[in-house]
């Protein structure tokens, strides 16, 4: 039952939720980007009020009344790839105590999430999960529409390569927060975000069920309470689960909890501690 303890990495995320510096996005068999036929790229201009170069989200996960680790989301400042401006976001998610015993869990997630069009140019996943390891990196180009994917099975010595076609303005997981932190959100609103993970895109239909005051460690908070309806299984969670956000109401719609459900009860992040920055002004 451990085993199901590998589903938070994800969830944190969100699209997600588990190595210093921006990578290079290459391995030993890098995949060649195949010319684009698409039209001429136009980047989107979206605002930001939500989230600064500068935040640092920490949780403590618990699984039922066990404490089974801590988590953190960060904007970790600002960088250049491609020529763009983007926002480096790294989350991590690491066992404790009895589940350490059990089941080890280091993740580390980062995502390049462009700053003036809110979408991503890469992502990036060293996961190391009882004696599953793997490490993945992806690139997107928007302008091509098109993704690379080179992922290494560390326990298995194996490497494989992917690629395929990216819709206009699609998200990685982990980004997908942050985008959907940025929107207006009222009870009743519905919005839908596409959203690439392993060989697929998958349209993510988020829905804002309700207000709600809730308290964690660090403090009691209005909320909005967000729901991604995963019209494919096996993304974020396992067929038949849920997975739970709970926004602040304010401009920043920070989180505060992540609830996911799993075959033994559930899995919960409540924030613990919080540093933020105000957004740059656009």
């Amino acid at each position: 039952m451990f085993l199901r303890f590998k589903y938070f990495a994800v969830a944190a995320g969100l699209v997600v939720i588990g190595f210093n510096g921006l990578l290079s996005f290459c391995a030993e068999e890098p995949v060649p980007i195949i010319p684009s036929t698409a039209p001429a790229h136009v980047w989107r201009s979206l605002p930001n009020k939500a989230f600064g170069t500068s935040e640092d989200l920490r949780f403590v996960i618990r699984w039922g009344v066990i404490t089974a680790g801590n988590s953190s989301l960060t904007v970790d400042g600002v960088q250049v790839l491609a020529d763009r401006q983007v926002y480096h976001l790294v989350s991590e998610a690491h066992s404790t105590g009895v589940v350490d015993t059990f089941y080890r869990v280091t993740d580390r997630n980062e995502a390049w999430l462009d700053t003036a069009s809110l979408t991503s140019l890469g992502y990036s996943k060293h996961l190391h999960e009882g004696s599953f390891q793997e490490n993945s990196d992806v690139t997107f180009d928007q302008a091509a529409r098109h993704w690379v994917r080179v992922t290494h099975r560390v326990d298995k010595n194996s490497i494989e390569n992917k690629e395929g076609e990216l819709p206009p303005d699609c998200l990685d997981i982990q980004s997908s927060l942050y985008l959907t932190r940025t929107m207006s959100l009222e009870v009743g609103k519905t919005f839908s975000i596409d959203v690439q993970s392993s060989d697929k895109i998958y349209p993510v239909v988020v829905n804002v069920l309700r207000r709600q005051t809730i308290k964690v460690p660090a403090g009691t908070f209005d909320c909005f309470l967000v729901e991604p309806q995963l019209r494919t299984p096996g993304m974020f969670i396992a067929k038949g689960k849920k997975l739970q956000v709970w926004l602040t109401a304010d401009a920043r719609h920070m989180p505060v909890r992540m609830r996911t459900e799993v075959f033994f009860g559930h899995v919960v992040a409540d924030l613990l501690t919080y540093h933020v920055t105000a957004p740059d002004p656009s």
